[in-house]
């Protein structure tokens, strides 16, 4: 017996009557040889117990044949988690151990999974299957802890498989097959058991649906969106609809989508996830971000039944590998899409530009003031994003500012074009406090307020986002936008009803702070201050530290719009203690330390808001101080 080559003779295979199943016993077993001949190994699979291998020795009457001087050691070995190593050749095949080596090893019952026809193909093709059994060794010993997400390893048929790490479910896949037993440990390897056979892929995934008749209208959608070079990219996962799925939109539907090629770009992303998911990692109500530019997600429903994506396409196909990924094939069309991308899918393909999409939103009000404003055409000659009020919230204006616009076409046009700005701003874009330039040449600030979910902007509440139109985006509004006067600063100069709270300010040398960005100020009428007593405001002008103390307390260091109250909110101020002021919210309004009321709110500035309230603050830790006159 030779310690580094075992050359085994298998001499008119056709002629014993075997069945596929004993070819695949038969490599395996000749793998198995080669693969753990001498040592630890064959005893580590001892202490397995399996006697698989041994039944099918005795089936495929290689008894006598293997009894020369090696069958002491794999009798009663464990077949089970053990695969393949080298070529196999129709008569002859012989194996040199050189090295350490990583097995993948298949289930006897991977195998029973494998189509009758693959077997039969398998048995008449040896170069077909030795490339199939050298797909699932590496070299080297590959431990579980060497394992990371997405990493690739080489095998011996010169093609890379993939790891993947589902920590929700604690699962680990190659290829997409579940690793069911980790770091069988031999003195010349490795062996991970899994349960799928793995096959190599045929290319990328453009070569995969390429290669797919059924997927011809997926390729020529792709094509037409230039979106073959980002289906490139590395572990990628893509849900992809067949031509019947695709037949179900209807062909003007499909014809409005080839002429707008950004669109269609968009609906094709919205089926690529960045990472790779294979069937083993996904699980009942997860959401998967997707790869276009809002990362809206796909939500799965997952059962024995298999998996559901939105409630509506059936994953027929899963786990088709990929050299970059994996495909999973859907049976409906892009109409599956989340109800916001949906919303944009029938509001750009059917509703047209921006005016279109206005009129079909119902915003008739909008649309009449534009045109009395002659802003109709301008919205057709660019790229614009509106930010839409509904006929309700023009509704809130008073008579006598909507009658004095009617009078001052100026004026109106000021507004309108204070609700629009330059190019396509998706929801995506925005970010809390970010501010854009309008039309009007000033600037409009995002608030994202993550406890109630809550888009602002100026103030006014996004009802309905990303309404894509030929030529931009609508987001709709629940109330008109006004153009701030000025700074807090200014706005507090210009009402007469706040001038002791100015003199306040200035005496405490704040006027400088609060000309910051993103700041929000309850702003006590001068009636609050009168309620001090004289006596008090004395002793606050003596003491400016003391002032300029009190007077920061009412100044939030953030944008906080009404919409973004809720109730018992605590916010901290900008006092040097960071002092929190403690708010009521109901439908009787907003109240703050459980005395003070907001008489009027969300005033914009060009640096914040400014809430005005009937009484002063003062910081808990100040009440019975004696400047302030009390004991």
């Amino acid at each position: 017996m030779y310690r580094n080559c075992f050359c085994l003779h298998i001499f008119s295979l056709t002629h014993h009557n075997f069945k596929p199943p004993m070819m695949i016993a038969l490599v395996a077993l000749t793998v198995f040889v080669q693969s753990v001949f001498g040592g630890n190994l064959v005893e580590v699979l001892q202490n397995d117990g399996e006697t698989t291998l041994i039944s099918l020795v005795k089936q495929a009457g290689l008894a006598d044949a293997l009894l020369s001087g090696i069958l002491h050691d794999i009798v009663n070995l464990y077949f089970k988690k053990l695969l393949f190593k080298l070529f196999l050749n129709t008569n002859t095949s012989c194996f040199t151990i050189t090295g350490k080596y990583t097995i993948f090893a298949p289930t006897n019952a991977a195998f029973s999974k494998l189509p009758q026809s693959v077997l039969d193909g398998l048995q008449r093709d040896t170069a077909a299957l030795a490339n199939i059994l050298k797909y699932h060794v590496v070299k080297g010993s590959i431990h579980k802890a060497d394992a990371s997400n997405e990493l690739q390893l080489e095998t011996l048929a010169g093609t890379k498989i993939r790891f993947n790490i589902y920590n929700h479910n604690h699962v680990v896949t190659v290829e997409g097959s579940k690793i069911t037993h980790f770091d069988l440990t031999a003195s010349n390897g490795m062996v991970h058991v899994i349960d799928t056979v793995m096959m190599p892929p045929s290319g990328s995934i453009v070569d995969l649906v390429a290669g797919n008749s059924d997927l011809s209208t997926l390729l020529s959608q792709v094509q037409s969106a230039g979106l073959a070079g980002a289906l490139q990219g590395d572990a990628l996962t893509v849900f992809a609809p067949t031509n019947a799925a695709f037949n179900r939109l209807g062909s003007h539907v499909l014809n409005n989508l080839k002429s707008n090629p950004q669109l269609l770009k968009e609906i094709l992303e919205y089926h690529v996830v960045p990472h790779t998911e294979y069937s083993a990692g996904l699980y009942n109500r997860e959401h998967l971000a997707t790869l276009d530019s809002h990362h809206d997600v796909i939500r799965l429903g997952v059962s024995t039944n298999g998996v559901v994506i939105n409630h509506r396409a059936h994953v027929t196909k899963a786990d088709i590998s990929a050299t970059n990924g994996v495909v999973h094939i859907i049976d409906h069309p892009p109409m599956m899409i989340a109800l916001v991308a949906l919303t944009v899918f029938v509001q750009s393909v059917f509703g047209g530009n921006l005016v279109e999409v206005l009129q079909n939103d119902g915003e008739t009000t909008l649309i009449s003031l534009v045109k009395q404003a002659g802003l109709a055409d301008a919205l057709l000659s660019g790229e614009y994003t509106i930010f839409a009020p509904t006929n309700a919230a023009f509704s809130k204006l008073p008579q006598s500012v909507l009658d004095g616009l009617q009078r001052d076409t100026a004026a109106l046009a000021n507004i309108l074009k204070y609700h629009v700005v330059k190019g396509s701003i998706h929801k995506a874009d925005a970010s809390n406090e970010l501010q854009l330039e309008t039309l009007a040449g000033t600037k409009i600030r995002f608030n994202i307020y993550n406890h109630n979910h809550v888009v602002t902007v100026e103030g006014s509440k996004i009802t309905h986002f990303d309404l894509t139109a030929s030529n931009g985006m609508v987001h709709v509004i629940d109330t008109v936008m006004m153009p701030p006067s000025g700074s807090i600063v200014d706005l507090v100069a210009g009402n007469s009803d706040l001038s002791t709270l100015l003199s306040q300010v200035q005496s405490a040398g704040l006027a400088g702070a609060l000309q910051g960005d993103a700041l929000t100020v309850f702003a006590p009428t001068n009636a609050a201050f009168n309620r001090l007593g004289s006596h008090v405001l004395n002793n606050l002008k003596s003491n400016p530290q003391l002032l300029k103390e009190i007077l920061e307390y009412h100044v939030v260091p953030h944008t906080e719009y009404s919409a973004g109250l809720y109730n018992r909110e605590h916010l901290a101020t900008l006092d040097s203690h960071h002092d929190v002021i403690r708010l009521g919210v109901s439908t009787n309004g907003v109240v703050i330390n459980h005395r003070a009321h907001v008489t009027k709110a969300d005033i914009s500035a060009t640096n914040g808001v400014v809430h005005i309230i009937d009484h002063v603050l003062i910081p808990a830790r100040h009440i019975f101080s004696s400047i302030l006159g009390r004991k």
